[in-house]
């Protein structure tokens, strides 16, 4: 079967692209499957240009795997003269008022992107809806529940977790006597920046000042005002020592930050999945994680799920840093949660049924 895999951009680390990666490899091995993308980042996939891309559009026994987690005008176009098979598979996008007094481009992009999803709900009633996560699910309107599978998306955690630890950073994470917290995540307004500075705030304020937040993640020059708000409040909280941007890494660095951090912090507002949370349950990472969107759906069973008290984080890093017993308890079962829903091998099944019992494709 021709199969064709489409986002608007591929690249090579991102959740996306990661994904896009897994189902490339895999379909190619009974089948033929390339990859249409306006932006190609992702040098090791094999890329379909215009010309044979509208041979396969008529033919009826083709498949388009379309990913949609943005507006993509071209995209469309092409879903509405494909004549075969579609699976749309959704991993989001993020509700434009998180950007409506920082970025009108961003703003209407994801506002565009949202009405989109609507459009393709609608006008493509056979497609089969493949989503993230129950998060996803119940955010499209207009899919019949029989049209909608849920699939994790494919990782590479066990992939680079093979790598080695840088290891001056990680030696100084294990030998400093601070609480080290970490997110992983890109600077927008809707991942919770200005919640996570509350929060060492508040825990200087009620406990101890020994206590640092590390951010990976790269700052977008889009949203200054947002930028600038973070820093702002840094320097209002007096927390110049506390907080630390590392921006974008490498896998050897990454591995370290999650081997020597103490918690995983992540209190977004908005995530249709969220991958840091199983790379941290991965490395043993304890996560302590807010109750909003697909966050307590992703953690699983037996983890740290808050409000939105503040007070309740704060005192959740400093009972659990003296606990060992507790610290390990939610250790263990991050670890489980892994292993039972996220290995390669259990997302690999899952796609596979799906697949193969749905849209009678051969793996």
């Amino acid at each position: 079967m021709k199969i064709i895999l489409m986002h608007q951009t591929v690249t090579k680390h991102d959740a996306i692209g990661n994904d896009i990666e897994g189902m490339f490899y895999i379909l190619n091995e009974n089948n033929d499957c390339k990859v249409y993308s306006q932006n190609r980042f992702n040098n090791t996939l094999l890329y379909i240009e215009k010309e044979e891309l509208n041979d396969i559009l008529n033919d009826l026994n083709s498949l388009i795997i379309y990913h949609h987690s943005v507006y993509w005008e071209e995209g469309e176009e092409i879903l509405k003269r494909h004549k075969g098979r579609v699976i749309i598979r959704y991993h989001n996008i993020t509700p434009p008022i998180f950007f409506l007094k920082y970025n009108l481009f961003h703003y209407e992009q994801c506002d565009k992107g949202r009405k989109q999803t609507r459009r393709l709900a609608r006008e493509f009633k056979n497609a089969i809806w493949l989503v993230d996560s129950n998060y996803n699910a119940e955010d499209i309107i207009d899919v019949e529940k029989k049209r909608i599978e849920i699939c994790p998306p494919f990782n590479k955690i066990e992939k680079w977790a093979k790598g080695k630890p840088e290891e001056g950073v990680l030696k100084s994470l294990l030998q400093d006597n601070k609480i080290n917290l970490l997110f992983v995540g890109r600077i927008a307004p809707n991942k919770g920046h200005l919640f996570l500075l509350d929060i060492v705030h508040n825990y200087c304020i009620n406990f101890d000042t020994n206590i640092k937040l590390r951010i990976i993640g790269k700052f977008d020059d889009g949203l200054k005002e947002y930028n600038r708000e973070i820093t702002s409040k840094i320097t209002a909280y007096g927390l110049e020592n506390n907080i630390e941007f590392i921006g974008e890494i490498n896998d050897s660095l990454l591995i370290s930050y999650y081997l020597g951090s103490d918690f995983f912090l992540c209190v977004s507002e908005h995530e249709g999945f969220c991958v840091p949370i199983p790379e941290a349950q991965f490395f043993q990472l304890p996560v302590i994680a807010r109750n909003i969107s697909a966050l307590p759906e992703t953690l699983g069973e037996n983890q740290i799920i808050l409000d939105d008290n503040i007070m309740k984080y704060s005192a959740a890093i400093n009972i659990l840093y003296k606990n060992y017993k507790y610290k390990n308890f939610i250790r263990e079962y991050g670890l489980r949660n892994y292993n039972e829903r996220f290995t390669y091998t259990r997302i690999l099944e899952r796609f596979k049924n799906i697949l193969e019992n749905r849209m009678e494709v051969k793996l």
